[in-house]
């Protein structure tokens, strides 16, 4: 895990297991995070702590993701908060007339990133990072980087515990 940050992210997402990926994601690089399952349990979560950035998705069950943002943007305390909208709607009829009324919703200085699931988390780090104003902390990967990555990745699956810990003692020096 990486060193606290010491920003807030407010996960909004009814999938229970996307809510936990994103989590994970977010707590490896730093961030505190908070969970709601639908924009009814966000405005709770709001009102409790203002986060730093909202993830948010559109199509949920008892508040969309949609109404949400409008209530939020409604709010003098809430409406600066950046959000990152996290969708598998964006090219489908549930979520383009959302995503377009979300646009149009937008603040002038408003911070709105949009990604499309499945998530990648890099492209979710950069996005919220982006949205907080952090500087990247990791330029963009060369091809040799990505390629380094992935062969070591790909050793380290099939490597037996002993030679794990050999290499944990190696990485610790």
């Amino acid at each position: 895990m990486s060193e606290k940050l010491g920003k807030t992210v407010l996960v909004v997402d009814d999938e229970p297991d996307v809510r936990l990926f994103l989590k994970t994601v977010l707590e490896d690089a730093g961030f505190d995070v908070m969970l709601a399952a639908n924009g009814k349990e966000a405005l709770e979560r709001v009102t409790e702590k203002k986060p730093d950035v909202i993830s948010l998705d559109l199509v949920m069950p008892k508040m969309s993701g949609l109404k949400f943002y409008k209530y939020i943007q409604k709010n003098e305390e809430r409406a600066d908060i950046p959000v990152v909208v996290v969708t598998a709607h964006a090219k489908d009829e549930m979520g383009k007339g959302d995503l377009a009324k979300i646009e149009a919703a937008r603040p002038a200085r408003g911070v709105l990133l949009m990604l499309e699931k499945p998530i990648q988390p890099d492209a979710y780090l950069n996005a919220i990072r982006k949205a907080v104003g952090l500087e990247e902390a990791e330029a963009e990967e060369t091809g040799e980087q990505a390629v380094l990555r992935r062969q070591v990745s790909e050793k380290i699956q099939k490597a037996t515990k002993e030679t794990l810990q050999e290499v944990l003692k190696i990485l610790s020096k």
